[in-house]
Order: C-alpha cells, then sequence, then structure tokens
C-alpha cells in the first residue's frame, strides 16, 4: 500500500498551487503570530485545516515541506480511514482494495499534494459515516455515536456545504433505520457540541456567533454556467451532473465498474448485519449528490463535490471484488489503478508555470528588479518569501529593465533566458524513451508544452 500511495502521489504531484493554499499559509501563519485567531475570510475560518497547518509550520518551519507534509497528512488519513470503513464491513482483503482504490483515485490525489479541506471534510464525513452507523443504543454505543456526530461537526467546520449530506440525515431519523433514533439524536448531540464550541469563539472573539456562516455565504453570491464547463463535459443541466461521475478525468473508471457492480448484486453481498454504516454513507452520497446538481448555479460542478459519492463507490466495489475469483479480481484492479494513474500522468504538473518562472528569474537576478504580469507577481509572495528576495515588480518594466513574459508575446529587447514549460509525467517519460516524435502535434503539445513557455528580456535603455 505504501508503494502505490508513493507511486501515485509522484505522478500526480502538484504541489504548491498559489491559489487558496496561499490562504490557509495566511490563516495558519495567524494561529502562530497572533493566537487565537478568529479567522478573516472564507479561508481561514476552517480550523481543522488552519490549525493543523499551523502545527506543522511550527515544527518544520515557513517552507514548501510544510505544505506538503500538511497536504499528504489528511491523504494519509483518508485512505486509512477508507479502509478501515471497508474492513469493517467486509473484512481485511476488501479494506486493503478499498484503500488501494482511494490512494490511486485521481479525485483524491489531485487534492493531495496541495494544501485543501477536501480531504480533511471527506475523511470526517466517511468516519462519522462509520462511527453511527456502528453504533448501538447502549450507553457505550451512544457515545460513539455522539464521536460520529463530533466528526460531521468538523465536516462543516471544514466547509459549510458538507450540510448537504448530513441532510440525509433527516429521513433517516423519521423511518428509525438503519440506526435507531437515539443514536441519531447522540449524534446530533456530538456535532452540535462542536459547532456551538466554534460559535462560542467566535462570539468570546467578534461578538458575532455566526460571523463563519456570513462570511461563508456572502463567498460567492452567484455561479455562472461557464464556470461548470471546467474540466467537465457538459451537454444539458438535468444530465450534466451524471457526466461528471461518467465522464471526467478525476473518477476515471470507478462510476462504470460500480455500475456494473450494482448491476450485478454487489450492494446485496455487504453482509445484512453489517449494512447499516454502508446505508448511512450511501444516502449521504445519494442526497448530497442530487442537492449539488439541484444548485449547480450556485455550486460549481467540480468533481470535488462528488468525492463522497466517489467514496462510496470505492466502498462497494471493494465489497464486490472480495467476492470474485482471484484473476477477475486481479484484472479488474489492474484495469483501475493503471487508467488512474494513466489519467493523472497526463495532467499538467506546472499550472502556475509563468509564476514560477517569474520565480526563477528573480532568484537568478537578485540584484535587479524582475517585472511581470500583477497576478503572477502577487501569487510569488510566498515562493519569495521562502527564497529571503524582494526584486520583483508588476508590469511594465523600468527601460532597461527586466520583463518576463509569455514567449510567443515578449516585449522588443535582448532574451536573456527561456523557460521551457515542463512535460506532464507522461510527456517526460515518452520523451525520455525517445518516442516524442510519434505523438501526433495537436497532442504533443498538450503533453510536451503544457503551458506556454516564458522568456526573460532585457527592455530597450530608451
Amino acid at each position: 500500500m505504501a508503494i502505490a500511495m508513493v507511486v501515485a502521489l509522484f505522478v500526480g504531484w502538484i504541489g504548491y498551487m498559489a491559489s487558496d493554499d496561499s490562504l490557509y499559509h495566511a490563516g495558519a501563519v495567524r494561529w502562530l503570530t497572533d493566537p487565537p485567531f478568529a479567522g478573516s475570510d472564507h479561508w481561514s475560518t476552517r480550523f481543522p485545516l488552519t490549525l493543523t497547518f499551523a502545527a506543522v509550520l511550527a515544527v518544520v518551519g515557513q517552507n514548501f515541506v510544510a505544505f506538503g507534509i500538511t497536504a499528504i497528512l489528511f491523504y494519509v488519513v483518508l485512505v486509512a480511514v477508507t479502509g478501515r470503513f471497508a474492513a469493517g464491513v467486509a473484512g481485511e482483503r476488501a479494506g486493503w482494495m478499498a484503500a488501494l482504490l482511494t490512494a490511486t483515485l485521481p479525485v483524491v490525489v489531485s487534492h493531495a499534494t496541495t494544501v485543501s479541506v477536501d480531504l480533511t471534510e471527506a475523511a470526517a464525513l466517511l468516519g462519522g459515516a462509520w462511527l453511527m452507523g456502528t453504533s448501538s443504543e447502549d450507553r457505550r454505543g451512544l457515545v460513539r455515536a455522539a464521536l460520529g456526530g463530533a466528526l460531521f461537526g468538523v465536516a462543516v467546520l471544514c466547509r459549510e456545504t458538507s450540510v448537504l449530506a448530513l441532510a440525509a440525515l433527516g429521513p433517516l431519523f423519521l423511518i428509525g433505520r438503519p440506526v435507531p433514533r437515539r443514536v441519531l439524536i447522540a449524534c446530533g448531540a456530538g456535532a452540535a457540541a462542536v459547532l456551538l464550541g466554534e460559535a462560542l469563539f467566535q462570539y468570546a472573539m467578534t461578538g458575532d456567533p455566526l460571523r463563519r456562516y456570513t462570511i461563508a455565504f456572502n463567498h460567492d453570491d452567484h455561479m455562472d454556467r461557464a464556470a461548470n464547463m471546467e474540466g467537465n463535459f457538459l451537454l444539458w443541466p438535468p444530465i450534466d451532473p451524471l457526466l461528471v461521475l461518467l465522464i471526467n478525468d478525476d473518477f476515471g473508471l470507478l462510476f462504470w465498474v460500480v455500475g456494473v457492480a450494482v448491476a450485478l448484486g454487489g450492494w446485496r453481498l455487504v453482509p445484512e448485519t453489517r449494512r447499516a454504516p454502508m446505508t448511512v454513507l450511501a444516502w449521504m452520497a445519494v442526497v448530497s449528490f442530487l442537492l449539488v446538481s439541484v444548485l449547480y448555479t450556485k455550486l460549481v460542478l467540480n468533481p470535488r463535490y462528488f468525492m463522497l459519492a466517489a467514496l462510496a463507490a470505492v466502498l462497494v466495489l471493494a465489497v464486490w471484488l472480495d467476492r470474485l475469483s482471484a484473476w477477475w479480481r486481479a484484472l479488474i484492479l489492474a484495469a483501475l489503478v493503471s487508467s488512474n494513474l494513466l489519467l493523472m500522468s497526463v495532467g499538467n504538473a506546472h499550472p502556475r508555470w509563468s509564476m514560477e518562472a517569474l520565480v526563477m528569474a528573480a532568484e537568478a537576478h537578485p540584484g535587479e528588479a524582475i517585472a511581470g504580469e500583477a497576478s503572477d507577481v502577487r501569487r510569488a509572495d510566498i515562493s519569495m518569501a521562502f527564497i529571503g528576495q524582494r526584486n520583483l515588480r508588476p508590469l511594465p518594466a523600468a527601460p532597461g529593465g527586466l520583463v518576463v513574459a509569455p514567449a510567443d508575446a515578449a516585449p522588443a529587447g535582448q532574451v536573456v533566458a527561456t523557460y521551457p514549460s515542463p512535460p506532464t509525467r507522461l510527456g517526460a517519460a515518452l520523451r525520455t524513451i525517445g518516442l516524442e516524435p510519434l505523438v501526433p502535434a495537436p497532442i504533443a503539445r498538450r503533453m510536451f508544452g503544457p503551458s506556454p513557455a516564458m522568456v526573460l528580456v532585457r527592455t530597450p535603455a530608451g
């Protein structure tokens, strides 16, 4: 399992994105420099992540190693929780298969190398479903259910959209199955304790107990449909969410294969005496999927919003695979894992190449001001702080100064250095073995130069 995780991380590694991870970093730093910190924006109020990040920064210092450790930590937790869930339902073999599928699932690995709240939230929801679904009505069982509820509260603190999955607990309470109502009440008490605790903290710090929700609800007033097109194949709003599951690099073949598993009776293979946690998780996944689908103008159809559905699918698939013959089990696992790794290997591992090139130019010319796009200069703040330099400036450059720009839109002047875009992982492998000339030009551009090449230009002295 450790080897599979290392391979998946290597193939899918992106690292620092200079996006939300920089905002989580800002929140974590405030906990180190000015504690306690109530949070000032949508990201810094996600305390399960920012507090963990702050602890890692305190141990390893201000560097990108801390970013990587924080990201990988929650990746390991999610893989372990998924494996434990499956093992508890169907045995140890199902557990390691679920862990393997989770560890190599692109939607998981894409968030395992950059600091984000997605895996933290998913692990909390999954762990909560397991604890609540395996709780009884005795004293020990009710305490267990309360702990599961506390994890649900942690999930909400990670991202308020967790309530879409937790809405499934309402119908379960009404029908009183598959868990008793007393267990659900104990679960609700555990979640309330966490959320009320956070509200009291906000009240003590700011005088507004609901401050985090006010910030969250005003984060994005509207998402236009153009945002949904990023990475998705969309045809018609009523079926678009389903297309995200079936035709997307982040899920690969998962939902196609789990569809076959369910059609062949995979769900019925879950032992009845152990079916409760799987039923709870299935309800949560379905309700979350339906509500995100309905709210597609408020929430982008991003695969991360369907991660719970993917994890539920992994668990069902692991139970089904556990009952197949060794030959079929090995064949299907090999197909899923290899396709996952292939899909990750064609992704651009340097999506902020223009910013990276700007930092490299600044590091190579510490005695001169380097001009670049204002957005790239802004994103480079943390990278520049880590190398101890402050010689970046937004355009325009002074006469005779240095400018980093795309090679096909460079200003007049002398080209001092060129920064070609690194290839994708698959592109690097094909280049190493000498197969680059055989790749068709349209594909080659995306595989061997996924980002625009950048150049460092010294402008005319005027």
